[in-house]
Order: C-alpha cells, then structure tokens, then sequence
C-alpha cells in the first residue's frame, strides 16, 4: 500500500525512489550513499576485472584456436568488460564529484548499460551449462547433430535479448517513471526478478547437477573428468554466490514487501566481485601444479578449455585429448 514505504522509512520523501529500484538500481538512491571509500575500491576492482578480461579478449579472440566453448567465454568477457567500464565511469564520477546535467546523463547510461551487460552476462551462463552437459552427456548426439555457427547464434541472440529487455526497462523505469505511478517500473523490476532467479538460474543449475552425476559416474571408471567442467563448474558457482544479495533483496520486497534490506554499493560490489573472478577461475583450472616457472598465459588459458575427448571419438570411449590447437608438452595419452 502506499502508506507502507512511508511508515518503513519515516522522514523519506522519496520513498517511491527506494522502491523503484527492485534488484537493480537505475535510479540513484540518496537515502544511503555510499562510504567514500567504496568509490576507490569499486574503481580498483573495476581496473583489475578489465585487466583480466581484457587478456581473456585477447587469448580467445586471436591467439587461441576457436572452440564451441571459447567462443562463449569470449562474450562472457565482453559482457563483463562492458558492465565494469560503465562501472568504472559511474565510480571515476563519483570520486571526482563532477555535477550537472553532463555528468547526470553520463550516470545514467552508465546504469543502463550495466544492466545490459548484467543481463547478457547472466543469460550466457545457462546457454553455456547446457551445451556443456549435452555435449558431455550425449556426446555421440551433439558431435554430430550440432550446428557449426550454434554458439555464435545463441550468443547473438541473447545480446539482442538484453538489449529489448533493457530497453523496454528503460522505458517504463526511466522516461515513464516520473510521469506515471510508476506501476509499469514496478512491472518491469518484477519480469526482471523473475527471469534472473526463476528462469536463467534453474536453466544453468539444473544442466550443472546432470553434469556432476554424470561425472561421478565416470569417475567409477577412473577417467579424469575435463578442466572445462571445472571452468563452468566454478564460474556458476561463483555467480550463485555474488548474486546472494541481490536475491534476498528482490526476495524479501516482491514476497514480504520489505524494502531493501542491503545498502545499493553491497550488490553491486558482488557484481564487481562475479566479473572480475572468471580470469582468476581460467588461470586456476588452467595452470599445471607440477611446473615450477610460471607459463605463458595462452598456455594456461588454453589448458582450461580442455574439452574432453576430439568430436570424432564422441562416442568411442577414448582417453582424455585436448581439442584445441596446442596441447601440454608432456600429453595426456592415457
């Protein structure tokens, strides 16, 4: 009711400015700024994230040959450098204290597109753990039924799905917002909730749980399970934990109607945290504990994409190889 934001939060003019904001904020919120301090470190996370997938760009965009799975991890990375450069811009502005119209237009479509880059990121993440498991589950099937382009056509497509979905969220929440009631804002926060917590999360949870049972099956016939198992494995698991605050908040305001119990800056520091932790899962899944001296990045990364068995030996039962262009020095023949 709309008694409620005002009895919640007594003194607040602004209310509807708090409850507007559902999961992600596209509004600013200045019942609760953020300490001072939280602008350098969201800056300081934000250059070291665009660091490391700016070297994801590189390796699986032109230094490591092309793979089913590469290619999603190549628009992953750019999903996460794009929400972290806007990210960065919004913190470089706040540190500065630039104000004015200028500087206001620049937060906005700073906002905007991290919401998109969020939501594209988010999006991939079920696409991945699904091919994943079809590929691992019914290799035979996969290997041979799957269309060449498959991965760069879903990718496409849930670009463009972030992108209307974003749009239409701008349009009710942004240019709509402060002349309606808001009702169409509220809408939208809510289509937004539910297609992040009960769409894409089941869709990449439930391909994960199939792929573990199926490892563990393997794994009676002591054969060694692929790092890119790993990889997807840790990268789910990793958003399912950051995303933990921005469930409960959209949890506890849609059900309960209690506004949002985290300050904004602790969500989107738990974005910051799942976009910058993917280059430090490739390294780790990647790098060979029995080397002593440290190795080339390509190699590494490369290492982390491995795949299992060739397409050609699907269904053949064959010992792990590594499907891309240049395996360990010491192979992996049995």
């Amino acid at each position: 009711s709309p008694s409620t934001p005002a009895q919640m939060c007594p003194g607040v003019s602004e209310a509807p400015e708090l409850y507007s904001r559902g999961f992600l904020t596209i509004e600013q919120i200045t019942m609760l700024p953020p300490p001072a301090i939280m602008n350098y470190i969201f800056l300081l996370l934000c250059l070291c994230g665009l660091v490391g997938n700016g070297l994801v760009l590189w390796f699986f965009g032109f230094s490591i040959k092309r793979s089913p799975f590469s290619v999603y991890f190549l628009h992953l990375a750019s999903a996460d450098v794009g929400y972290l450069f806007s990210k960065a811009v919004f913190s470089i502005l706040n540190t500065g204290g630039f104000l004015g119209p200028f500087a206001d237009y620049v937060r906005a479509v700073s906002r905007i597109v991290g919401l998109c880059m969020v939501l594209t990121g988010v999006s991939l993440l079920p696409a991945i753990s699904s091919e994943r498991c079809l590929s691992v589950v019914f290799p035979t099937w996969y290997w041979r039924r799957r269309p060449k382009r498959l991965s760069a056509v879903v990718c496409s497509l849930l670009w463009a799905l972030s992108l209307l979905v974003t749009c239409v969220h701008n349009y009710f929440c942004v240019f709509l917002g402060r002349q309606a009631s808001g009702a169409g804002c509220t809408h939208m926060d809510a289509f937004l909730g539910i297609l992040l917590f009960l769409v894409f999360c089941p869709l990449m949870v439930l391909p994960c749980l199939a792929l573990i049972l199926h490892v563990e099956c393997r794994a009676r016939r002591r054969q060694r399970s692929a790092k890119l198992n790993h990889v997807i494995l840790a990268v789910v698991s990793v958003f399912l934990v950051s995303s933990i605050y921005l469930g409960i908040d959209w949890f506890l305001f849609w059900v309960f109607q209690i506004p949002a119990p985290f300050p904004e800056y602790v969500t989107d520091l738990c974005l910051c945290i799942n976009s910058c932790a993917k280059p430090v899962v490739y390294f780790l899944a990647g790098r060979d504990k029995s080397q002593r001296l440290w190795e080339p990045l390509r190699v590494v990364f490369q290492r982390a994409l491995r795949d299992g068995a060739e397409p050609g030996e699907a269904g053949g039962g064959t010992p792990n190889t590594v499907t891309l262009e240049m395996q360990c020095p010491s192979g992996n023949a049995s």
